[in-house]
């Protein structure tokens, strides 16, 4: 976990006229504001504005989403911010590692060369892999984003790809669950865990899942058939034989949950598993996320579908400004979002306020 420490740091904010309502302006056409980490310094500063490449869409960014892998990168980025390309270059490439954030929601400025199926003025939920969606602007692969459905609002569709991408590549990719199998879901209230059970329950599977109890009621809510308060009890006391357990939380609830897998079964984890001598020696197939197995675009565009007839939501538990970034990854650290708190991209500056600077440690 990251300490924060204060320090003064300016920033580049320029005027200029024709904002959109709660936009901060920018200085022109080639040039956006963006959260910038360096060497474990955050920065809200005005970098070049990327361009849509082949392949791509420029997405205007309404919201992006809170995720543990913001802070944790820009807690050891070593970019130098003060590198980013001459306006006008092509600067989603070169600068978006330096930008944190890697889901979002939109609208579609500009579309990049042989991209097909959108229009200027579309709104879209992203996935971001090469991160910057912390920013006014994201230039994105076109086989990474879907069109937002009318019943989901841009802090919802902000909240959807990262999580539900990673519950989908590690239920449906790898472990390839079914109807009528038990499904142990660990933190099931936080993004990826929310995802989690409902994938779970459009499949037919009989989810249990673990959470404060606080958070009984809201599983129960997306389709969680029991719910064991981590608070008052030991998962493990009360399991056996689960065809497939998934971790959200630590390594230690890995090696847990390794003991209520049946032989055959599968433990699925994000944050860490048992060494392959431990699986092997329970006959459970071990395995964390992977980048390969179903496109993007295809998952996302199921998610809509799904999002569009009521059987998916994701619940915006806190909404921050950009200028906030570090109360919003303060709250993301504390480990208890319900679902998932996403940054409003424009709203207060962070000139003449006191930044701070994150260090490990």
């Amino acid at each position: 976990m990251l300490a924060l420490t204060t320090l003064l740091l300016p920033t580049l904010l320029a005027s200029a006229s024709g904002r959109a309502d709660g936009e901060r302006p920018v200085a022109n056409a080639a040039t956006m504001q963006a959260v910038v980490a360096s060497g474990g310094r955050i920065q809200l500063r005005e970098v070049a504005r990327p361009v849509a490449g082949p392949g791509q869409v420029l997405v205007k960014i309404a919201y992006a989403a809170v995720n543990p892998g913001d802070w944790k990168i820009a807690g050891s980025a070593t970019s130098d911010p003060a590198a980013a390309p001459a306006p006008g270059a092509d600067a989603g490439r070169d600068a978006a590692p330096s930008i944190p954030g890697v889901d979002g929601a939109g609208v579609i400025v500009t579309i990049g060369p042989g991209v097909t199926g959108y229009r200027i003025g579309d709104a879209v939920m992203l996935w971001s892999p090469a991160r910057g969606t912390y920013a006014q602007y994201v230039a994105v692969a076109a086989d990474t984003i879907a069109h937002k459905p009318a019943s989901l609002s841009f802090a919802e569709a902000a909240g959807m790809a990262h999580a539900a991408l990673a519950a989908w590549n590690l239920l449906i990719d790898q472990a390839q669950l079914r109807s009528g199998q038990t499904l142990l879901v660990l933190g099931g209230a936080g993004g990826v865990g929310s995802a989690a059970v409902q994938i779970a329950r459009i499949r037919g599977a009989r989810v249990i899942a673990t959470a404060s109890g606080a958070n009984a009621s809201y599983l129960r809510s997306l389709g969680a058939a029991t719910v064991i308060d981590y608070q008052a009890a030991h998962f493990e006391d009360q399991l056996r034989a689960v065809d497939v357990a998934l971790d959200t939380v630590d390594v230690d609830n890995a090696y847990r949950a390794l003991a209520v897998v049946r032989p055959g079964g599968y433990l699925l984890s994000s944050v860490g598993l048992p060494s392959a001598a431990q699986c092997a020696a329970r006959a459970v197939v071990c395995r964390d996320r992977t980048l390969t197995g179903t496109p993007p675009r295809i998952v996302l565009a199921q998610l809509a579908d799904w999002s569009r007839a009521g059987l998916f939501r994701v619940n915006v538990d806190r909404s921050f400004e950009l200028a906030d970034i570090l109360a919003a990854w303060q709250y993301s650290q504390a480990g208890h979002t319900r679902g998932k708190a996403v940054i409003r991209i424009g709203g207060k500056p962070c000139h003449r306020t006191v930044c701070r600077r994150m260090t490990t440690p």
